[in-house]
């Protein structure tokens, strides 16, 4: 009767076992972790299949519960110990889910995760020998209720879990810009945007690939310095090398020639400016990257060329920004035709950095208010 009992209890443990680790693997890679995976197959696949994050989240969802399920036959993890049988499969599901630039620089290094794996294979191989040999044979007599035994498993399961989180990319900035370029494939450009959109942290590549979706719908003038801008003009242009989802060629075809050697960007933007296929997006693309080296006189003079003419109030939040904080610098140049709201605004920013002689609190409050427009960028960024 006790062995049946037995039998009975180590059915329900390793079918709760192998649900909670199922559940887990699936929300884990087709949601949390789908934009990266999505990301890496792009860059591997050969284009015949679309890639489906739920489909491919089962698959290897199974796979591993399945593995788990079939080392623990020779492993013979039982009672409150069950869930270490999963031991190997989070190792792997962390390993697959571990996904960062490296991956596209050809940069990435397999040692660090075969020591992990080593590590972790070690673990479980000493744990089941100790286990099997010293502890289960001392303690199959021993009355333990089925709750002590689930809860015991609950709490090793979230040691497992936990180690995956903390094992797979954490890298925010790679995860942005994977979100970004999955929006972008849909055609969803408004999420694009909106991923991140209250984060400080921007790396290149991602400064790069959101200039490229502001450019989709015409918005490089309207948004672009609604997010940071640590790299000048350098920021609009992707990496020659693959690093990224943002392949280069799609935005040099999209301006219609490629930088040449040592060419620095705002010279090549101003060089595809110029030409006389030159379109919209070109333009708007030089004039952002006289914005970003801060170079207002010729930003002044090229947009009057680009215009013949020039209706103030109708251009782009970031280009009036721009005119208006000209004509302080410059008294002769006259925007009186602007809206007295933008006046009003400029002038509540000076009221802010009279208020406070300390740079730093000063600097936290004109950012707190003006943080997304192009006076902040030009007045306190390096």
């Amino acid at each position: 009767m006790r062995n049946n009992s037995e039998i009975r209890l180590q059915r329900v443990v390793a079918y709760y076992c192998a649900t909670l680790f199922a559940l887990f693997s699936f929300s884990f890679m087709a949601f949390y972790q789908a934009p990266l995976l999505e990301m890496l197959y792009d860059h591997v696949a050969t284009g015949k299949l679309e890639f489906n994050a739920f489909v491919v989240s089962a698959v290897v969802t199974a796979f591993l519960t399945l593995l788990a399920i079939w080392l623990n036959r020779f492993a013979r993890f039982q009672r409150e110990w069950t869930a270490m049988a999963y031991l190997p499969s989070s190792l792997i599901l962390a390993f697959i889910t571990d996904i960062d630039r490296s991956v596209y620089t050809g940069e990435w290094s397999a040692w660090g995760w075969i020591a992990t794996f080593m590590t972790g294979m070690f673990l479980y191989l000493f744990f089941s020998f100790v286990l099997n040999r010293m502890l289960f044979e001392k303690i199959k007599d021993l009355a333990m209720s089925t709750n002590r035994i689930i809860w015991r498993n609950l709490i090793l399961l979230v040691i497992l879990f936990s180690a995956v989180g903390m094992l797979s990319s954490s890298d925010g900035n790679i995860k942005r810009v994977s979100f970004v370029a999955s929006y972008l494939k849909n055609g969803n450009l408004a999420k694009a945007l909106n991923v991140g959109y209250e984060a400080l942290e921007a790396s290149k590549e991602l400064t790069a690939l959101r200039a490229f979706v502001m450019s989709k719908e015409g918005g490089l003038g309207e948004r672009l310095f609604e997010y940071p801008q640590y790299y000048g003009a350098g920021g609009l242009l992707p990496a020659r090398a693959q690093n990224s989802p943002l392949v280069p060629d799609s935005v040099f075809a999209m301006l219609g020639d490629v930088p040449r050697d040592k060419e620095r960007p705002v010279d090549y933007f101003e060089r595809v400016a110029a030409y006389d296929s030159a379109g919209a997006v070109a333009k708007d693309y030089y004039l952002s990257a006289l914005l970003l080296e801060k170079r207002l006189p010729d930003f002044k003079e090229c947009l009057y060329q680009f215009c013949d003419t020039v209706d103030v109030d109708r251009l782009p939040k970031h280009y009036r920004e721009a005119l208006f904080l000209y004509s302080t610098l410059e008294p002769e140049y006259s925007v009186e035709f602007l809206s007295d709201s933008m006046s009003v605004a400029f002038d509540s920013l000076r009221s802010i950095e009279a208020r406070y002689d300390d740079i730093i609190t000063r600097n936290n409050y004109v950012r707190r208010d003006f943080g997304r427009t192009y006076w902040w960028y030009f007045l306190y960024s390096d």
